[in-house]
């Protein structure tokens, strides 16, 4: 079987066709370019694809009016995955099932897919996203992050530092404005993932865990995350594949 897959971020969609959990190239383009230049794209999966399985985040009105594109243009029923819905080989770790957001979740299972080992997962976009999940598939919790933009965006409105873009990417401390605002974020997403995967609060005991990075801003945190670190793109439609496959690797 071949699904299509859609990922309905923030601000974002991504659409890739997987066989057999086997995902193919990703496309993707701003939610206000949607419906005509989504229709566009969807036109060459119209006798590709046998079922379409969708995960949003984005507002409903957005998430209604992408669905609503793909019945039409694909005559197939739309497939939403939601957070309260059984996972493969995962557990949810929130009290509140409904609120974890979908892709966090599909994240880690695309995680738990790739590795059996205790894992954290980090995504970094518009906000940064660190979850733990213990070798058992027991998702523990996690942190939410304003991402490297939006911190520096809340600063720059909320107080009188200047508005300099120049950052120096490789230091290692903040020797002007803007690259202390910028590390200052880096820093605190790897202390965090530091502190509980090695550190005073380390949630694996002697257990190696592997740590794995998607969206747009991951590659700001790979040098200064400990252990073995993977940098995975597309991992919400990975997880979508997993789905779609039945929950099979």
């Amino acid at each position: 079987m071949t699904a299509l897959l859609v990922d309905l971020g923030n601000t974002r969609w991504k659409l890739s066709a997987a066989h057999d959990a086997k995902l193919g190239p990703a496309e993707g383009g701003i939610h206000a370019d949607a419906p005509s230049v989504l229709t566009t794209h969807l036109s060459k999966y119209r006798k590709a694809v046998d079922a379409v399985w969708l995960a949003s985040v984005a507002e409903p009105e957005i998430t209604d009016r992408f669905v609503a594109a793909l019945r039409v243009v694909l005559a197939l029923p739309v497939h939403q995955v939601r957070s309260t819905d059984p996972m493969p080989d995962l557990v949810s770790g929130y009290r509140k099932l409904h609120q974890l957001g979908i892709d966090r979740l599909l994240a880690m299972v695309a995680a738990r897919a790739q590795s059996r080992q205790a894992f954290c997962v980090i995504d970094a976009g518009t906000a940064v996203t660190i979850d733990f999940v213990d070798s058992g598939g027991q998702h523990l919790g996690g942190f939410i992050l304003p991402g490297t933009q939006m911190s520096r965006e809340c600063l720059l409105r909320n107080t009188a530092i200047p508005d300099d873009s120049e950052v120096e990417d490789q230091a290692l401390l903040g020797r002007d404005t803007a690259t202390a605002v910028a590390q200052g974020t880096r820093q605190a997403v790897a202390g965090l993932v530091e502190r509980f995967l090695i550190g005073s609060a380390a949630l694996f005991d002697d257990q190696e865990a592997v740590t794995f990075v998607t969206g747009g801003d991951g590659d700001a945190f790979l040098g200064l995350l400990p252990g073995r670190c993977h940098r995975v793109d597309n991992m919400v439609l990975r997880g979508l594949a997993v789905l779609a496959a039945g929950g099979s690797r």
